[in-house]
């Protein structure tokens, strides 16, 4: 995860600090020369590379633009759909939010069914975006729901957390009063919890004189809640289906009558799949393994099992789920529009919103070049463009490599610590486990990595003539300050284009489970308490990726260099990843799966793997412009932070929310 390596400052590199009043007077737009011929040709270099940074600042503006259009018009189906955000009060007295999918063709005199979709644990409304969307253009209403401490409903005292049924019970009500509505075709779907709050919603709804769930789709669930209640005699004659992945990491995990474990793929052949197929009256009733796919039917009702090819967090990313639930749905409630399961556009919107996140990431490279040309910051340019250093000798390579090697194997072993023995220790102060656990890990890795850049100064550089000053580590109190307010400058401004998008497009920049939405207030302040542990290992990161690093191992233009950093940053994760699923296509097994930690493990480094492999690149960029390693290491922590804390799970008061063993 964490590179840390040494680089020896390439001869005639000039130090900032020094370098950084270079022609004062012309950034007050004067006019004139104050140094050489070869310092005024350098100018006039960086003057053409600022053209194209503002080139590519609008170009990262009209990215994100045409992210928000097209993504917006492929959500409501170009017209067709009027998508709103709402916030409802459910009936502990928490704001619940939701959005609100409403086809033009759902009127109150043309009553239309209702799906209402629920994100699992760590997520928010927006990752059922590809069923929502898939569900309304067929013609139902769907209401898209934020659970109890997710997205942007109210957080919750632990002891609250699951009341009202984690909050979507004010979901079923809210569709069983609205006009253009059939109350006798209202049907819920939700991912992992969300699927557990699916249980404790239709539990509620059975004390209604007239029950409003006529069907209930699990994703990557089943009828036990969190709380680990059984709830599989509460269906009645509701029907029922299960996408049960064959490879999920949470679900679907059985054993045989010796005690041994039985991998979700071999779900099918369980006594739990046979007693759900056979509506709850045991194992015995079916003679038969059951066959994935096929609708069991009694009086009138049914029930089925889906079995797609994908694990737990790729239910939120596969065609053949997202068919699966077309299928079910019009089966159970009909669809007022029925198109084939095959026909999807949500790939569309994803990929544009794909778009919107690639325009973010430019915005804050070329802001900050741009943003160099402003007097205020415009010390903060260097005067002439680090080079990549040749690595001389038998010493300065295995100081490289070694460190490298080093990096990433202490990056395994810490992660694998902070997922033994952080996950699920929230507290009052740090109350969201997934930004606790990222954050410690940062710390490790981040301590490791000074310990290493100091042996190296001390035992090799120092006497092989790195120079702090030269390298960019050594800066005044001054530059450091406007280095940080030229970070949270950039950020907040890529914030703002962000809000911009959900306040008048409705969406947000993601891709599968690398999100960037809109968040409230009170993430900020959660924010705040998780940003100095990412700082301090984005910042570490930073500087050995520039001032140590920076060397022609890998291609004398640095791109080779910075690609090889980018895959030693990621090979810890990556070499989990390997160790964790690498039995999976034999056995369908984890390797380790004892614990919800363990289970989660590998889903957490998913956009883990993507931050560690990008940021260098960032860094690089921005580092040859300024000379100054810090600055995108600000930058990077305060966005990831950010990412993290929006799209996670907030239990107020802490405490181990989620059992320690599944």
């Amino acid at each position: 995860m964490y590179n840390i390596c040494m680089r020896k400052e390439a001869a005639g590199a000039s130090y900032l600090g020094g370098s950084a009043l270079f022609c004062f007077w012309e950034n007050m737009n004067k006019k004139g020369s104050c140094g050489t011929v070869e310092e005024n040709k350098k100018q006039a270099k960086n003057r053409g590379g600022m053209s194209r940074a503002k080139w590519m600042l609008a170009l990262s503006l009209c990215l994100c633009l045409i992210s928000m259009v097209f993504s917006s018009a492929l959500q409501s189906g170009f017209g067709s759909v009027e998508v709103k955000e709402l916030k409802l009060m459910d009936p502990s007295g928490y704001a619940v939010s939701a959005l609100l999918y409403r086809p033009n063709s759902a009127t109150a005199e043309n009553k239309a069914p209702c799906i209402i979709t629920v994100e699992g644990w760590y997520n928010n409304k927006e990752m059922q975006d590809l069923f929502s969307v898939e569900y309304a253009r067929r013609g139902y209403v769907v209401v898209a729901v934020d659970m109890h401490g997710h997205g942007d409903t109210d957080s919750t005292p632990s002891a609250d957390l699951y009341s009202s049924a984690v909050g979507v019970e004010a979901a079923v009500e809210m569709a069983g009063g609205l006009p253009y509505v059939d109350t006798q075709r209202i049907g819920i779907t939700g991912h992992s919890s969300g699927g557990a709050a699916s249980n404790m919603v239709v539990a509620i709804d059975n004390q209604r004189e007239t029950p409003l769930i006529n069907a209930v789709l699990f994703q990557a669930a089943t009828w036990v809640d969190d709380l680990g209640e059984d709830h599989s005699a509460d269906f009645g004659s509701r029907s029922v289906g299960i996408i049960a992945d064959k490879y999920d990491e949470f679900f679907f995990w059985t054993q045989d009558a010796q005690g041994s474990p039985v991998a979700p793929r071999d779900f099918l052949k369980t006594g739990d799949a046979k007693n759900f197929i056979s509506f709850n009256k045991g194992a015995q009733a079916m003679k038969q393994d059951v066959q994935a796919g096929k609708y069991y039917e009694d009086g009138g009702a049914f029930r089925v099992i889906y079995q797609p090819d994908c694990t737990h967090p790729w239910v939120h990313f596969s065609a053949e789920a997202v068919g699966n639930g077309v299928d079910f749905f019009e089966r159970a409630l009909g669809a007022p529009n029925p198109l084939p399961a095959s026909n999807q556009v949500w790939q569309w919107k994803t990929a544009f919103n794909f778009l919107g996140l690639v325009g973010v990431v430019m915005f804050l490279l070329s802001f900050v070049a741009v943003a160099l040309d402003i007097p205020y910051f415009s010390m903060l340019r260097a005067a002439q463009q680090p080079q990549p250093a040749q690595v001389k000798g038998l010493a300065g390579k295995l100081w490289f490599w070694g460190a490298l090697v080093a990096s990433a194997a202490f990056s395994l072993a810490s992660y694998m610590w902070a997922i033994q023995n952080v996950y699920s220790k929230t507290t009052a102060f740090f109350t969201q486990t997934g930004p606790l656990t990222m954050g410690v890990w940062c710390v490790l890795s981040g301590a490791f990595t000074v310990l290493v850049l100091a042996a190296y100064y001390f035992f090799y550089g120092k006497k092989n003539g790195f120079s702090p000053v030269e390298s960019g580590l050594a800066i005044s109190l001054k530059k450091l300050w406007r280095t940080a307010v030229l970070a949270v400058l950039a950020c907040g401004l890529a914030f703002l284009i962000l809000f911009f998008a959900d306040y008048f497009f409705k969406t947000d920049f993601r891709l599968w489970v690398i999100t960037m939405k809109a968040f409230e207030a009170d993430k900020v302040l959660i924010g705040l308490r998780y940003l100095p542990m990412f700082l301090f290992f984005y910042v570490a990161n930073s500087v050995a990726v520039n001032c140590f690093n920076y060397n022609t191992i890998g291609g004398r233009r640095g791109w080779g260099n910075t690609a090889l950093l980018g895959l030693f940053n990621a090979l810890g994760a990556i070499v989990f990843l390997a160790l964790q699923y690498g039995g999976v296509p034999g056995s369908g097994m984890l390797r380790w799966y004892a614990t919800e930690g363990w289970r989660i493990s590998g889903i957490w480094l998913y956009p883990a793997i993507v931050y560690l492999f990008i940021t260098p690149f960032m860094t690089r960029y921005i580092y040859k412009k300024t000379r100054n390693p810090y600055l995108c290491g600000i930058i990077n922590a305060i966005i990831i932070t950010m990412l993290c804390v929006a799209n996670t799970t907030t239990v107020l008061g802490g405490g181990a929310v989620v059992a320690a063993n599944y």
